[in-house]
């Protein structure tokens, strides 16, 4: 997930634009959440662990992050 970081924004230093940054920034943080969600685990004991609630409310924090950066990109919904 790399060779975006020129796209778009407002040039920065080297050449680089604030968008192509935190775009860089981003494939970085998810490459990051791969890698752990890669790596095995040992089961949880009973009451150690994330809860089903707890990974929804993750998996829509990251839904409508992910909104929000189409929007400011300008796509639609895919």
């Amino acid at each position: 997930m790399s060779g975006s970081a020129g796209t778009g924004g407002k040039a920065g230093p080297a050449g680089t634009t604030q968008t192509g940054q935190a775009l860089a920034r981003l494939e970085a943080a998810v490459e990051r959440l791969a890698l752990a969600a890669a790596k095995p685990r040992a089961p949880a004991a009973p009451g150690e662990g994330v809860s089903r609630a707890q990974v929804q409310a993750i998996a829509d924090r990251l839904d409508e992050t992910i909104a929000r950066l189409r929007s400011a990109l300008g796509e639609e919904d895919a």
